[in-house]
């Protein structure tokens, strides 16, 4: 190349001047170069110092062979030059005692800047691709120490692949990154040290950057924000070198996987993996083709210590080509207690990235820090399935119930008392054999009721007065059971929690009397525990809310359902307004060690501030109403680090559906919904069914990684007297049970 000397002087100057103007404005005004040092097969050496070994840059000097191939002497100046940047910043001691450490970080980052140089100057000039040679080394050893390096004149240059890293950093933060992490270099501090107190000087956590980190280089494509929101870090590259370049010379055009496996439904495998510090491993499972799935690992460390700095993101992705597309379709992160689960859509794949958060300085180090992580993957149905155990249960009650007994209720609530049993409560109830329903006169049909569980056991608890239907020596009406509360009225059920504020273990119930229209009331009952596990009647008054309304005459139905959050009980209720059956929802709290129906203890919510945060108000007539709407039984939750509002939709229209709602926060629910099951009554069915009253069941499923939600099917038939024809289908107020997997709950859009 006759201009050879011309062309490396012409670039290295382009390349001076560049690294001035992006801040390496380091004193100084040349560097010596020398041609024709072969040795080794050099492919272009930078040292810190020739002659004079304490002058920080005078002494610097390029060493490069006698004839390096025409595409690298653009190349050689950009990248050789950059080092001349980076030893004015690193102590000489750091180089003589552990040259890896440091040099890992000054390759990757001469890489970084050599790409950066090409873009500023002619993309597509010769040598242009050369600085992502050594990708392919990196991504195909994902689980080695993220600094893993070796002395520079060794055979084995992952460090130069590392320049990805750079890349990331970057564009997380801005373009000052890299030179920020060279000019906080301290006397005794290595590289990675240094770039852990960068990140996190950008209000940036390490775990998470990390964790953003692998899940990018696994997908080597542009963002996929919603996975992005959901980890508060991105998950993809703007580089479009990314999806073209840097994959080229791996497998299958792919990052390492360390197992790769096909897991049928009832399917199971396990094994183990390695990780080093900063480092990541992927597990791919792909499952059924037909049916939908879901994939859980349970994973034990090698040391249960290691816990904190072990991140596992599980996400799963349409299959294109053998291969996960760029755009994932739901994801979980591991809650610790050793298990996590997604859902698997027929012929998805789901992948497990295992992140180590932890930096350690020192490369040898490092890469000697591997842990071994053993997991176990199962495949299972992923659809929502009835609880056949508890339609049994209600089932066989309903059959077999004497005159006393429940045989079929709406509206159904239940809560788990300490000591194990379980009290369910009923809104319209009826009493006896359902086949003496129709005449309407045979059985009682009562406004409430309790039923208290103890394993398969069922006790009805109601207001007396029961089994005297035929007795005609009483008044016709003195015939009839009685409802345990409020006998007379017509309260029915809101939610209920376990308190013990007062030094007792009471329940506390809230209800509402009225039809949903302005005349509504809120009531609660304070239940001794020991009068719901011993007693089989009751008459209790409920006590009535104080009058409440932001929007009068309209009141709000406070206690429709509760929830405990970080030290907090929310409290739902809904606007009586009497002509939509999906009401607006309003939200109250309260910390969640006093008494939940203390209103003078409320605090209700009045907006949202300009940064999005909740206003809260003790004034209920300020209260705002919430986004969403839903009808007057509904649950709100908290799981896979999101709020759910569950309920039935379009309110009382069969089949409808159940959906979840999901927000960040306890008061955000949006237009947003996940949709949950399909109840299979219909409208047009003989029974004329109406479907309604979605309502979640805590602790009541032994698995884990499902919940149990109820709902009411009703009929909307009447006969000629206009008599509701309720009394003549025994299934009727009969609540089914349904088993949803927490994968279920799961949105893109949060």
């Amino acid at each position: 190349m006759p201009d050879a000397i011309d062309t490396f002087v012409g670039e290295l100057s382009k390349a001076w001047t560049a690294y001035k103007s992006w801040g390496y404005d380091i004193p100084g005004s040349y560097v010596s170069v020398y041609f024709g040092f072969d040795e080794n097969d050099n492919p272009g050496l930078t040292l810190p110092f020739g002659d004079h070994i304490f002058d920080q840059l005078e002494g610097s000097v390029i060493i490069l062979p006698s004839a390096p191939a025409s595409d690298r002497y653009r190349y050689l100046a950009y990248h050789e030059l950059f080092h001349v940047m980076q030893y004015y910043f690193i102590p000489k001691l750091n180089l003589i005692t552990d040259l890896p450490s440091v040099n890992w970080w000054m390759e990757a980052t001469a890489e970084w800047a050599t790409h950066r140089m090409y873009n500023q100057t002619d993309p597509s000039a010769s040598g242009w691709d050369i600085y992502s040679s050594a990708s392919d080394i990196f991504l195909s050893e994902p689980q080695r120490a993220l600094n893993s390096s070796t002395w520079p004149w060794e055979a084995h240059k992952r460090q130069y692949g590392a320049f990805i890293l750079a890349q990331y950093l970057t564009e997380q933060t801005d373009s000052n990154f890299v030179l920020h992490s060279w000019e906080s270099m301290g006397l005794t501090q290595l590289p990675m040290e240094v770039i852990k107190d960068v990140i996190e000087g950008y209000n940036l956590e390490v775990r998470n950057v990390l964790t953003g980190f692998w899940a990018a280089n696994y997908r080597l494509a542009v963002d996929a924000l919603d996975l992005s929101r959901f980890l508060g870090i991105s998950v993809g590259y703007r580089d479009p070198h990314a999806s073209t370049l840097w994959p080229v010379k791996l497998a299958g055009n792919r990052p390492a996987r360390a197992v790769e496996q096909t897991l049928l439904q009832g399917g199971s495998a396990n094994g183990s993996i390695r990780v080093s510090a900063g480092g990541a491993s992927y597990l791919e499972f792909t499952g059924s083709s037909t049916d939908q799935s879901m994939l859980t690992l349970q994973v034990q460390e090698q040391d249960p210590h290691l816990r904190p700095m072990l991140d596992y993101l599980l996400v799963s992705w349409p299959v294109s080509s053998s291969r996960p597309s760029g755009t994932p379709s739901r994801w979980s992160r591991l809650a610790g207690d050793g298990e996590i689960s997604v859902m698997l859509d027929p012929g998805e794949m789901g992948t497990l990235i295992v992140i180590r958060s932890d930096l350690i300085g020192g490369s040898g180090a490092a890469d000697d820090s591997s842990v071994r992580i053993d997991w176990n993957a199962s495949m299972v149905d992923g659809g929502t399935r009835p609880n056949s155990a508890l339609n049994n249960l209600w089932s066989t009650q309903e059959a077999a119930a004497g005159c006393a007994d429940w045989s079929g209720g709406d509206g159904v609530q239940s809560t788990l008392l300490p000591g194990g049993k379980r009290a369910w409560f009923f809104s319209d109830t009826f009493l006896g054999d359902p086949s003496k329903r129709s005449p309407g006169t045979e059985v009682s049909y009562i406004r409430n009721s309790i039923v208290l569980q103890g394993g398969s056991s069922l006790r009805t608890i109601t207001g007396g007065s029961t089994c005297g239907e035929n007795d005609s020596g009483k008044d016709f009406w003195d015939r009839y059971a009685k409802t345990p509360v409020g006998e007379g009225g017509q309260y029915w059920t809101g939610d209920a929690k376990v308190s013990i504020a007062n030094g007792t273990s009471d329940v506390v119930k809230f209800y509402y009397e009225g039809i949903g229209d302005e005349n509504t009331r809120a009531a609660y009952v304070r239940f001794p525990q020991t009068d719901l596990t011993t007693r089989t009647t009751m008459s209790v008054s409920p006590t009535k809310l104080q009058d409440c309304s932001a929007r009068p005459p309209y009141p709000i139905i406070w206690g429709a359902s509760l929830l405990d959050h970080e030290g907090m009980t929310y409290i739902y209720g809904w606007e009586a307004d009497g002509t939509s059956a999906e009401k607006p929802l309003y939200l109250a709290r309260t910390a969640s060690t006093v008494d939940p129906a203390d209103q003078s203890q409320w605090r209700y919510f009045s907006g949202t501030a300009a940064d999005g945060s909740a206003q809260w108000t003790s004034s209920c007539a300020a209260s705002k109403p919430l986004q969403s709407k839903s009808e007057v039984d509904f649950s709100v939750i908290h799981l896979n680090g999101r709020f759910w509002l569950v309920h039935h939709t379009p309110a009382s229209e069969a089949p409808g559906k159940i959906v979840a709602v999901p927000a960040t926060t306890a008061w955000g629910f949006g237009s947003d919904q996940v949709d949950l099951f399909t109840p299979p009554e219909t409208k047009t069915n003989p029974n004329h069914s109406s479907v309604y009253g979605a309502r979640v069941h805590a602790d009541v499923n032994s698995d884990k990684g499902r919940i149990v939600i109820s709902y009411t099917v009703s009929t909307s038939a009447i006969n000629l007297t206009c008599w509701t024809r309720g009394y003549y289908f025994p299934d009727n107020y009969q609540p089914r049970f349904i088993d949803v997997p927490t994968t279920a709950f799961f949105s893109a859009k949060t």
